[in-house]
């Protein structure tokens, strides 16, 4: 019974940081942004390849390398342009959780100023250059009719 107890005790200590984030500073003029809701990050050891892409967590920004139409490439661009603004001159904390999407990309989140500053992916959602992002086909469909309209 005591073993019992020391083991639930034991994972109780390490559950709650199995899950949490963890922050790195970055100089936000070294990142790299390459659209509404993907980033690369600088190479901490210079060397071919080896910038981190970072996907911006629970937010969807129109694509710019393959767009599904006209607006929704000019979209893209807009929020691709604003989230360079918003981190531009700024010490940016990159808040990663440990998961990756189905591209290798880490997902996580740009926090401005500090690791409880303003989430740079919610502030494109506010201004609508980006939109929540949701699972599924629909939820696919219903963000680009947001950006192209219902004319392809």
């Amino acid at each position: 019974m005591k073993s019992v107890l020391r083991i639930a005790f034991a994972f109780l200590l390490v559950a709650p940081q199995a899950g949490a984030a963890t922050y790195e500073a970055v100089d936000g003029n070294r990142i790299i942004v390459l659209d509404g809701d993907t980033v690369a990050l600088p190479c901490k050891k210079p060397g071919r390849g080896c910038a981190e892409r970072v996907r911006l967590r629970d937010i969807d920004a129109p694509e710019v390398f393959h767009p599904d139409c006209a607006e929704g490439l000019q979209q893209g661009l807009k929020a691709k342009e604003r989230l360079a603004q918003l981190i531009r001159g700024k010490v940016v904390y990159v808040e990663r959780d440990g998961h990756k999407d189905i591209y290798g990309r880490t997902l996580g989140a740009l926090r401005i100023g500090s690791s409880s500053g303003v989430n740079a992916g919610m502030q494109l959602v506010r201004e609508d250059l980006a939109r929540p992002w949701k699972a599924g086909a629909a939820a696919r469909e219903e963000r680009r009719l947001w950006w192209c309209g219902s004319v392809q």
